[in-house]
């Protein structure tokens, strides 16, 4: 058993990087001028951010289905208001407003007893029908030139730069103070913590309102970018997760973090983008097969995640067992 343990995590900690590898090879055997990568990445930028303050969700066994309709509800309130003639900075900040308020929804549901499966599930539809219900169904493009133009911030896409806010403070937070461990804690023994008295309820809100928050900020971005788009960000929650869990991060709770999580997001981005530009070649690599692909790369490396976590809880088991007798 041990020597399975020891092998497993070996090629746990392997497969992260040899998926790497395949996906940058696959990248850049078919880009000529990698500069263009940056503009072909910016999808890839929002759905990182989602991945990361999901990793610190996910960690307390948790999950947020909702992400994809958080962003179009702000983006559709920042949308409505800039064409009513606000300033586009007071629009900006509402919309973050609105964000962070819908996800502190999402965490007084499960604060109150919900399952996170179900309170996301149920308020994925309200957030989504709700910003249809606002625009009519209708797109917003048509907006006024913003005072000051913060699609791009030194050149860069500004998605990069609040996936490089979220990433530091995350890495802060989950891997430096105390909330960081008690979120490891409450994953891993949800009972346990909280007869330890550890504030489960107050951790589980704040995390599910952070999440709001960087919904609005992604909200905000894209509708700089490309304006108010009701149904462009569905199965962003999806993405999300899948780079999470190829990360390595277990899905029920209590192990990974977020720096195997940026790692997944970069398997995961490559991969996609490097067949989407193989499908110039071969007209089978539709978005369709790009989605089965993930698909099964999610299976596969969830199968692993929770073989080896079984492995080492039935060494734990066997350990505890040998030191009572």
């Amino acid at each position: 058993m041990k020597r399975e343990r020891f092998v497993g995590h070996r090629i746990s900690l392997l497969l992260p990087w040899l998926l790497l590898a395949l996906s940058l090879w696959l990248v850049f055997s078919q880009v000529e001028r990698p500069a263009a990568l940056v503009n072909v990445g910016v999808q890839w930028a929002r759905v990182g951010a989602l991945a990361i303050v999901m990793t610190a969700i996910i960690l307390t066994g948790g999950i947020d289905l909702s992400v994809g309709s958080m962003i179009a509800l702000s983006s559709i309130v920042m949308g409505m208001l800039w064409n009513a003639g606000w300033p586009a900075e007071v629009a900006s900040v509402l919309a973050v407003l609105v964000g962070g308020a819908a996800g502190s929804v999402n965490g007084l549901l499960v604060v109150l007893g919900l399952s996170p499966l179900v309170a996301t599930l149920a308020t994925m539809a309200f957030y989504s029908g709700l910003a249809l219900m606002l625009c009519g169904g209708e797109k917003i493009t048509k907006l006024p030139a913003p005072a000051i133009d913060t699609s791009q911030v030194a050149g860069w896409p500004s998605e990069y730069w609040v996936l490089a806010l979220v990433f530091a403070a995350a890495m802060l937070v989950v891997h430096g103070t105390r909330f960081g461990r008690w979120c490891y804690a409450i994953g891993d023994n949800p009972i346990a913590a909280r007869f330890a008295a550890l504030p489960v309820r107050r951790t589980q809100w704040w995390l599910y309102t952070a999440s709001g928050l960087v919904a609005g900020l992604l909200a905000v971005a894209y509708t700089v970018r490309k304006g108010a788009i009701p149904d462009a960000h569905q199965g962003i929650e999806l993405e999300a997760i899948a780079c999470v869990v190829v990360g390595g991060t277990l899905i029920t709770g209590g192990r990974g973090g977020i720096p195997q999580t940026l790692l997944g997001i970069v398997v995961i981005a490559n991969i996609d983008i490097g067949l989407f530009f193989l499908s110039g070649r071969f007209k089978f690599i539709g978005a369709e097969a790009r989605l089965m692909v993930v698909g099964v790369l999610l299976i596969v490396v969830a199968m692993w995640n929770e073989w080896l976590a079984r492995s080492d809880d039935r060494l734990e088991t066997r350990n505890e067992g040998a030191e009572q007798t």
